[in-house]
């Protein structure tokens, strides 16, 4: 029980540089001295994130557990390429929505996950709720 209450606040904490980063510019401060500005920071954050999660998807196909209808090493590895391709791009609001885009389309596949009972519901319930909350800052990010 304690090893679920700890990725539920890990999970929930992952989303906070994310929410930081958005609220911060609205207050008057657009950026960290020696880190650069919040979008940035926000991104390369962002870029981790896919990576990890991603990540967890080769675990849950290395595990054996994969009885969804996607290969998850597949998708993770095209998500990722084109999340990190939009990153070394030239325009930092391209790079953010292609991850705003990647981390919905990796819940999407968790969605997919959690039908087939790959996932249990504990796990997909603190996803979306990350996913949500990292969902409204990007878009924050985006429009500020």
């Amino acid at each position: 029980m304690k090893s679920n209450r700890l990725y539920a606040w890990l999970t929930l904490a992952g989303a906070l540089p994310f929410v930081a980063c958005a609220l911060l510019p609205l207050v008057g401060v657009p950026s960290v001295a020696g880190l650069g500005t919040l979008d940035a920071i926000a991104g390369s954050y962002g870029l981790a994130i896919v990576c990890f999660v991603a990540g967890s998807h080769w675990g849950i196909h290395l595990s054996g557990k994969n009885t969804a209808p996607i290969n998850l090493f597949v998708s993770s590895n095209v998500i990722f390429l084109l999340t990190w391709f939009a990153w070394i791009g030239p325009v930092l609001n391209i790079a953010i929505a292609a991850q705003l885009l990647a981390i919905v389309v990796l819940w999407m596949i968790d969605y997919r996950l959690r039908a087939a009972e790959v996932i249990d519901n504990g796990y997909f319930q603190i996803r979306s709720a990350a996913t949500l909350i990292v969902s409204i800052a990007l878009l924050i990010i985006l429009v500020t």
